[in-house]
């Protein structure tokens, strides 16, 4: 869950490093750092905060060279402090470490290397990583090579690249469970963890697949798989405009990408017909069907099932993917695994494929970046084609899942186009003019400590992901759930003022959740409205606009997520990099 970035070139990297650093920084933000070779010295700079705090103390850009690593951290082993940054170096500082994932061994590893004489100077597991390569380097005068030899003493999960201070020419980098990629450039080559972080340099790259390894130079590129084989690969074109990631007008990336939905929505509708029928075939015909995705994803999967399971008459499941393993006895050959990822990366959902896989069921992913693990590992794959998102908290990637998920439902009960898919773009910039009102509401529960949000049926999920929210982004206890749970423990909290959300579109569930709704006001709760339908139950009423039913929570997630920037940046928080949270979880 951190970033990583690396560059050989004929110029001074300092300064592309640290652009790359700011690219990534939503992978991890509580450390970062940087080294690079220079005149026959390995320099290393780094510190605990955001990146721009650590330039500003640390001076990153004054690092000569044209070769160096540079890591943007988010904490697993060891506290958020500035011996605890990457890269890690050997002892002898003869060569210097990033890494992305958990070393599961390194207890052991750190304990006999201590009593072979190496001095430890962080709590980090990355740094048994530098100490033993160090030991392969000094058997064999190969980085590549001694690379390789290093991590097949390595238990868990890795991506690193590695910098040797007697070679100034190449970086070296490896990968088993976590994402790493090459970018090919002219008179310069990248290796990192997200094609963000070298973009602007080059859209031709090259994905390593599990426990491969690679040497880079300027102008080249080795890669031997885990036999140690050299093994000869294509380089991929990066077919979305990824390099638009600046805030333009917006002051955080997480309110531009709200506002992006306009464009999105209709992006992600961009489906090849072919292959959205294939997709939707493979479902037919399954035996057992599980979707699978984790937090928002997760969420967009709910609603994937209740349509299957209602319209389409097809019995799937829906379940968190770090919890997959626990019904894996279900899937086998016949079965499908249908996942649901933005960035096709993360380790509870290749866990869950690598699980799936195993048991011989076939693999059908919804992702958002093409060539990601997950996009590589699966048999059949529909993108999303809402370029990158950089805020942590899911938006415009949650409304993309929607439509595409919504499609292949369509698809599946024989429908030969998603009917109602083409309004809504102008449906979505009617649901972002509830703006104004939703600032309006956040100042007046401010100080409230509680928020619950609650619908019925398809709308259950809208009501988790805006209490997923309103808790990433501004640190507020909030819950969600079906409004027939609340006779079951929840109206126990509710008191005067409470505030709740309910999700209330017209439609089969309307009444029911109005009687729920008549129940919270009896006992003091202030309620919401999210509907296209006003009632005098409510207490604020926020109208959506009405579109078909599968797609109204589009329009019904849209001032979820604005109520929860705005509490963010009313509690000055910031809403696109909130505590203890990475963009693309990639440990477990």
């Amino acid at each position: 869950m951190c970033g990583i970035i690396g560059c050989v070139s004929e110029g001074p990297v300092s300064g592309i490093l640290l652009d790359g650093l700011k690219r990534v920084e939503y992978r991890g933000y509580d450390s970062a750092g940087m080294a690079t070779v220079n005149d026959g010295k390995l320099s290393v700079r780094k510190g605990a905060g955001r990146i721009t705090d650590i330039e500003r103390r640390k001076h990153l850009s004054a690092l000569g060279g044209n070769v160096g690593i540079a890591h943007t951290r988010w904490a697993t082993h060891g506290g958020v402090t500035d011996r605890n940054a990457h890269p890690h170096t050997s002892c002898g500082d003869t060569l210097a470490v990033i890494h992305n994932g958990i070393i599961e061994n390194y207890i052991p590893l750190k304990t006999r290397l201590q009593s072979k004489g190496h001095v430890f100077k962080s709590e980090t597991d990355t740094e048994v990583i530098a100490h033993i390569i160090e030991e392969e380097y000094g058997k064999r005068s190969d980085p590549l090579r001694a690379t390789i030899a290093a991590t097949r003493k390595l238990e868990g999960q890795y991506a690193i690249a590695v910098l040797f201070r007697d070679r100034p020419d190449v970086i070296v980098g490896a990968r088993k469970d976590a994402p790493l990629i090459a970018g090919i450039g002219d008179g310069q080559m990248f290796i990192a963890s997200d094609i963000l972080a070298f973009i602007e340099h080059t859209d031709k790259t090259v994905f390593l697949d599990n426990q491969e390894a690679a040497l880079i130079t300027k102008d080249s590129l080795k890669i031997l798989g885990a036999d140690g084989r050299e093994l000869s690969r294509e380089p991929t074109q990066v077919a979305w405009e990824l390099s638009n990631i600046s805030r333009t007008k917006y002051a955080h990336h997480t309110l531009k990408e709200i506002n992006e939905q306009r464009q999105t929505v209709a992006a992600a509708a961009v489906q090849d017909p072919a292959k959205l029928a294939a997709f939707a075939g493979a479902i037919r015909k399954a035996g057992t069907i599980f979707i699978t995705g984790s937090g928002t994803s997760y969420h967009a999967g709910l609603l994937m099932k209740s349509r299957l399971n209602h319209e389409a008459g097809i019995r799937c499941d829906t379940v968190v993917s770090g919890e997959l393993k626990e019904h894996s006895a279900f899937l086998g050959k016949g079965s499908v695994l249908i996942v649901l990822s933005q960035s096709g990366e993360t380790a509870d959902v290749l866990e869950a494929v690598k699980e799936a896989k195993g048991r011989g069921a076939k693999v059908l992913s919804i992702v958002n970046v093409a060539g990601s693990t997950l996009s590589r590992e699966s048999d059949q794959t529909l993108l999303l084609n809402c370029g990158p998102e950089v805020g942590v908290a899911a938006t415009k990637s949650f409304t993309a899942q929607a439509v595409v998920v919504n499609m292949v439902v369509d698809a599946v009960l024989g429908r030969k186009r998603s009917e109602g898919v083409e309004e809504l773009p102008k449906a979505v910039e009617e649901a972002l003019k509830t703006e104004r009102q939703i600032k309006a509401i956040v100042q007046k529960y401010m100080d409230r400590p509680d928020f619950y949000f609650v619908g019925r049926g398809y709308q259950s999920p809208v009501a988790l992901e805006g209490a997923l929210k309103l808790k990433e982004l501004s640190y507020i206890h909030a819950e969600g759930m079906p409004a027939s749970e609340l006779k079951h423990g929840t109206l126990a909290l509710i008191e005067t003022g409470t505030p709740v959300v309910v999700i209330n579109p017209s439609g089969e569930n309307h009444a029911d959740t109005l009687s729920s709704s008549e129940e919270l006001r009896a006992r003091g709760a202030d309620l919401i409205g999210i509907s296209d339908v006003e009632d005098r139950v409510y207490k604020h009423f926020v109208r959506v606009p009405r579109v078909q039913p599968k797609f109204m929570p589009i329009v019904e997630v849209i001032p979820l997520q604005l109520l929860a920037y705005h509490f963010a940046v009313a509690k000055k928080r910031d809403p696109d990099y909130p505590r203890n949270l990475a963009k693309s979880v990639t440990v477990k």
